[in-house]
This record gives structure tokens, sequence and C-alpha cells, in this order.
């Protein structure tokens, strides 16, 4: 091989060099653009994150203070208060004004 064939191989070697040197510049530049953005996204999420630990916490003492509301209402001695036996429902469902097991007249059909 002669010394002009070696200083055009060198030549193509370095120019390839050049070429692979500038690429991974680019590569370098795009990845530190691409680092920030993630960086900056973690901080917003860690800030999401924090509100929402927060609002957590103003909840659970919302509901905390809500159950200490109820429980102070001594709300178990209540017993089937409200409740309707089968008896009671069955006896309400049959109720009309004149006994008749006709549904009851309202005001709307009436002359007053």
């Amino acid at each position: 091989m002669s010394l002009i064939e070696k200083s055009r191989l060198l030549e193509e070697k370095v120019e390839k060099a050049i070429a692979l040197i500038n690429r991974l510049r680019l590569d370098k530049q795009e990845l530190t653009e691409r680092l920030g953005m993630v960086t900056n996204h973690n901080e917003e999420l860690q800030e999401l994150l924090n509100r929402t630990s927060a609002d957590t916490a103003v909840i659970e003492e919302a509901i905390s203070a809500a159950l200490e509301s109820l429980d102070s209402l001594d709300l178990d001695n209540l017993g089937d208060f409200g409740t309707l036996d089968s008896d009671e429902l069955e006896a309400a469902e049959s109720f009309t004004i004149d006994g008749s097991a006709a549904d009851i007249e309202t005001f709307e059909n009436t002359d007053l």
C-alpha cells in the first residue's frame, strides 16, 4: 500500500470519526434535554403527591371528626327505630281511608 493510499484511508477514517463525534454530541444534547424534561416532570409529580397527601390528611381529619360527632349522638341505643316488620308493611300497603282495597283518591280528582 502506497503512502497516498494510506493517506486517503486515514482521511476517510478521520472523516468517519468526525461524523461519529458529531452524532454523539447531538445524542448527548438530546439526552440532556430529555433528562431536563423528565426532571421537571418528576418535580411536578412530587408537588402533586404532596398536595394529594395534604388533601388526604384533611379528608381523614374531617371523617374522624364526623365519626366522633356521630358517636356522641349515641345512636347505638335506637334499636329497630324506623323499621317495619312484614305484618306492618302488609297493613300499610293495604291501608285505605274507607277500608276497601281501592287506591286512595287524591284531591286532584275531587271538586273542592
